[in-house]
């Protein structure tokens, strides 16, 4: 993969801490935290399942910040960029899940990864993908075009390689944010059963020959 284009940089297993501190900020209130996590152990369980994101970004793919370390971008692939069972288990997400979320927290879970694999599916025809795992950038430093600059960055060394990047949301409010940057809307779905479950949407860059 061809060097990133600067200020962005890796990141290493030391740079956990603050890491998950940056993402917990940014993603006190995401729709799919606050689908999984109820009840009075919700904070815990939001901070875990981040900390859960982390490391399979570590160990799967990789893990990108900015020069100030305001923003983050997890990335999958393309040799890496399906979420399976096996991996689920390996890094002990799935049995921690069920021992941290209890019944219905690792139902909600569990229906949300079928909805999105399946999505992906539907999405993105090429078996080797990049995959936008997250990007989130620390809530006051919001504004600056921090997650554009590292996702353009990111992106720049990744299309060398002349491979398709997908995504998805379940925040509607960043569709426009991502098409700006190339992505095509390709599909969406329910990532669950009932009103409260986040509606999830798929979006591509194709790579280029």
């Amino acid at each position: 993969m061809p060097a990133l284009a600067p200020p962005a940089r890796r990141l290493e297993p030391a740079d956990l801490v603050w890491a998950l501190a940056l993402l917990e900020a940014a993603c006190a209130d995401h729709p799919v935290l606050n689908y999984c996590c109820t009840g009075p152990d919700a904070p815990a369980q939001k901070v875990w399942l981040l900390e859960q994101l982390l490391h399979f970004g570590l160990r799967y793919g990789r893990v990108y910040t900015n020069a100030d370390a305001s923003a983050l971008a997890v990335w999958l692939g393309p040799d890496h960029p399906m979420v399976t069972l096996r991996r689920l288990l390996r890094t002990g997400l799935l049995p921690g899940a069920l021992w941290r979320l209890e019944w219905a927290g690792f139902q909600r879970m569990r229906h949300f990864l079928v909805a999105t694999a399946w999505l992906r599916r539907q999405s993105v025809d090429a078996p080797q993908h990049h995959y936008l795992l997250a990007l989130a950038v620390r809530p006051a430093d919001r504004g600056q075009g921090l997650g554009r600059r590292l996702l353009q960055a990111t992106l720049a060394a990744m299309q060398a390689a002349h491979a398709p990047c997908y995504l998805d949301t379940q925040q509607p409010a960043q569709l426009h944010f991502f098409q700006r940057l190339g992505f095509r809307l390709m599909g969406q779905c329910p990532t669950g059963h009932g009103a409260e479950a986040p509606t999830n949407w798929g979006l591509v860059r194709e790579g280029h020959a």
